[in-house]
């Protein structure tokens, strides 16, 4: 879902759609090709298991960003 989410939303994007459609496909390759490298380097199951704990504490830091960043700010006295 995020993946659609975020390729079918260059439009909306500012700047050039054709430049950041192309930016945003010219990402993949890389991605693609380190997926196969990764793949028949460590496996599936381990690949599988490292993409989902990053994704895990991706999702989790998160509530930092928000807690500690933008008009909600919260502020830490030290005493």
């Amino acid at each position: 879902m995020a993946y659609y989410g975020l390729s079918l939303n260059t439009g909306n994007l500012g700047g050039n759609f054709f430049l950041n459609f192309t930016l945003s496909g010219l990402v993949e390759i890389p991605a693609y090709t380190l997926c196969i490298l990764l793949l028949d380097k460590i496996g599936r199951k381990w690949l599988h298991f490292c993409c989902m704990v990053f994704g895990g504490i991706a999702c989790i830091s998160t509530v930092f960003t928000s807690l500690y960043a933008g008009e909600g700010k919260i502020e830490l006295s030290l005493q």
